[in-house]
């Protein structure tokens, strides 16, 4: 209903602000027929009457719509407004005399009033302009034919029925795009609300098992493993503060860095991530962040830059890891990045550089 609601007040807006532009139209069109010559009676009170119009219609364009159509106010201007529009163009077809063709200007204001009016008002509204046209025609001077009058009406009739059909499709798709939206929103929500419940199930996993941490040889292996806990749900609840949306790369490895308490300098272009490659590329930061702090030594530099494809590069000024069997984090990184990723790693170590660790990925194909 809030859709729906939200739609059709969004169709009226759009009829309201049609309405100026079909205001000026009409004032301009007046204006151009007495300026090229046209032949009518009493052009001095036409011009008077233009000029009324002219400053009527500037006057409803400082009405604050948006905040009034809905209300009783609102409804009251809109049928000052719509009986001054029938107003004017009655005085104009009285006053030039009925062959002067300013009831054409009916054919503006019809549709106007079918759109921008809703069930019982629009109705009225419509009929009153129907006995209006048939009224100023009835006093005009110099009468048009019957024949000609019942085709103009029958033509106003047919332009107003095709305003609403159009009215009413642009309604149907604004509520669909509308329903769309309030959609999207709550699996939005939901998706924040996943990820900060995945989050606080981490941090209390992380604490448990540090409960648990043995002193001696074995310790390491739960700090790590706490370590790489926590990072997982640092990148959680920055995808429920995204809410679905597209992660900054440089806040995701910024978030990285501080849950994995390491001093690191960060130097990250800005770049864009789904949320899938967010998660994943959270997980090889961390791994790489914590191995070179294990392993290295300061500085720690966290790079970042690139777009097709990003690459990802953490930098320590030590020799490496030792040789010997691939560690589970390398490891890990490895299938990260080739399955989920789609990318490649590579690992310098024992340059006079020191150690680097690089990953390159293509955004785009890891979304797809």
């Amino acid at each position: 209903m809030q859709a729906e609601g939200g739609a059709e007040l969004g169709n009226r807006l759009g009829a309201v602000r049609a309405g100026f532009w079909l205001g000026w139209l009409s004032i301009a069109a007046v204006i151009a027929a007495l300026a090229l010559g046209l032949q009518t009676r009493h052009p001095a009170a036409l011009v008077a009457l233009t000029a009324a119009a002219a400053a009527a219609n500037a006057a409803v364009t400082l009405v604050p719509w948006r905040r009034w159509l809905e209300g009783a106010r609102g409804r009251l201007l809109l049928d000052l407004w719509s009986a001054g529009l029938i107003g004017f163009t009655a005085l104009l077809v009285v006053t030039a005399g009925a062959r002067a063709d300013f009831d054409l200007l009916l054919f503006l204001i019809a549709p106007f009033l079918a759109t921008a009016h809703r069930s019982l008002r629009r109705q009225i509204w419509l009929t009153a302009t129907a006995v209006a046209y048939l009224a100023m025609m009835a006093v005009a001077p110099d009468p048009l034919p019957t024949g000609e009058i019942a085709m103009r009406l029958a033509l106003l009739a047919a332009a107003t029925t095709l305003a609403l059909v159009f009215a009413r499709m642009v309604g149907r798709e604004a509520t669909a795009r509308a329903r769309a939206s309030e959609r999207a929103e709550l699996e939005h929500a939901l998706l924040a609300e996943s990820h900060h419940r995945v989050k606080n199930s981490l941090q209390t996993v992380a604490d448990i098992l540090m409960l648990g941490r043995p002193v001696g040889p074995g310790a390491e292996k739960f700090d790590e493993t706490a370590a790489r806990i926590r990072s997982i749900a640092a990148v959680h609840r920055l995808l429920a503060e995204r809410r679905g949306e597209a992660v900054s790369a440089p806040a995701l490895l910024a978030a990285v860095a501080a849950a994995a308490a390491v001093d690191a300098q960060l130097d990250a272009e800005p770049r864009e991530l789904d949320p899938t490659a967010a998660q994943q590329l959270g997980i090889v930061a961390n791994e790489l962040i914590a191995n070179a702090a294990r392993h290295g030594r300061p500085p720690i530099q966290v790079l970042l830059h690139g777009e097709h494809p990003i690459v990802l590069e953490v930098r320590d000024a030590g020799d490496g890891p030792r040789d010997g069997p691939e560690r589970l984090g390398l490891q890990l990184v490895h299938q990260i990045v080739e399955r989920g990723l789609a990318g490649s790693f590579t690992l310098s170590a024992g340059t006079p550089a020191g150690t680097c660790a690089q990953v390159r990925f293509d955004a785009d194909r890891c979304a797809s």
